[in-house]
């Protein structure tokens, strides 16, 4: 098992978005304003969170600016990702497909 040394609102945000994924390893179609909504924290304290977790490896947030959202934040997507995708507890023990050796191992948040 891996743990993750968190805050707490780092371990509200990752407890929210590994309940929210609900498909295959990798997927998610919940962004900021989901978190907003979901944790009733404001936009600007969420960007420093999710800066944080980006920063530790957590969590990456896609501006699909590529598609044409990138100033349109209702459209981001936010994915866990290195030991954090663990927390997803129907995604431990499957492969995130590019490499079937790559076991997904469960990980817990540790806060302090």
């Amino acid at each position: 098992m891996k743990n993750l040394q968190v805050t707490k609102l780092e371990a509200q945000v990752l407890e929210a978005l590994a309940g929210a994924m609900y498909a295959e390893p990798g997927y998610s179609d919940y962004g900021p304003s989901d978190l907003v909504e979901d944790l009733g924290i404001e936009i600007r304290v969420l960007r420093g969170v999710l800066g944080s977790l980006g920063k530790k490896g957590y969590l990456y947030t896609d501006d699909r600016k590529t598609e044409g959202y990138k100033n349109q934040p209702d459209m981001h997507i936010c994915y866990l990702q290195g030991d954090a995708v663990g927390l997803v507890e129907h995604w431990v023990g499957e492969s995130l497909g590019w490499d079937e050796n790559d076991i997904i191992e469960e990980a817990k948040i540790v806060i302090g």
